[in-house]
């Protein structure tokens, strides 16, 4: 039982359906486990194969450590926790395959160096995807496995758009041409926003950086800087982000 915890969820893969339950193969651990047909599904079953059949991917919290067999459940996984789960299990499996093409026969010794480190492939990911410069120095790796683990963290990372009303008026009688060259001021990388006319005084900011971090760093730069020119400009400035 070494390495399981209980409260932990696992993907667990069926390998044989009893009268009260079935018995599975908890994740990459080789133990099997028990779900009591009670902790198959929040609804009431009535026949096993109705829920599960041979060969079924189950996510499953793992609930007891019995002295026969770990004991685990079903319906105690949340929808957030079965989404995050299977997201991991998705990005694991996937950096896998990339990189058994740059290691055919050391692919395992590689994972072992990754989750000593990180704790998972997954918790790999996550570091590089904070800090893509330094999460690979510290493992041997080849220079074309880092590379294509960066262009795929790069194409797979959560990303935002920042979307903000904004109020803008000018009381002045060039208050126009004063409001246009606030907005066609290049405050930061022109690439990272954009802003469209709604209708007087409402302008939409979209801001899109990237990096979920650089985006949230990039809108809130670029909002004071607005802000202390329109000040100097005798422009009223409002802003009030648009929650989705």
């Amino acid at each position: 039982m070494e390495g399981l915890k209980e409260g932990k969820i696992y993907i667990c893969t069926v390998k044989k359906l009893l009268q009260h339950g079935v018995i599975v193969k908890i994740g990459d651990s080789g133990i099997d486990g028990f779900v009591h047909i009670s902790e198959l599904s929040k609804r009431w079953v009535k026949d096993i194969k109705d829920v599960a059949k041979e060969g079924d991917a189950l996510v499953c919290k793992l609930i007891r450590i019995g002295e026969q067999s770990p004991e685990l459940s079903v319906k105690r996984v949340t929808d957030n926790e079965k989404k995050q789960v299977l997201k991991e299990w998705s990005i694991e499996n996937r950096i896998t395959k990339m990189l058994s093409k740059f290691y055919p026969k050391g692919i395992e010794s590689l994972k072992r160096a990754a989750e000593e480190k990180y704790g998972s492939l997954y918790g790999l990911y996550e570091a590089v995807a904070n800090d893509k410069d330094k999460a690979l120095e510290s493992l041997d790796i080849k220079k074309e496995a880092s590379e294509a683990i960066l262009d795929f963290v790069d194409k797979t990372k959560k990303k935002i758009t920042i979307k903000t009303d904004l109020d803008i008026s000018c009381a002045e009688g060039d208050g126009v041409e004063r409001i246009k060259e606030l907005l066609l001021t290049p405050f930061i990388n022109k690439k990272d926003y954009s802003i469209k006319y709604i209708k007087a005084p409402h302008y939409l900011l979209l801001v899109n950086a990237g990096e979920t971090k650089k985006t949230i760093s990039q809108n809130r730069k670029l909002l004071e800087m607005m802000e202390k020119k329109s000040g100097e400009s005798d422009i009223t400035f409002k802003y009030k982000e648009i929650k989705e």
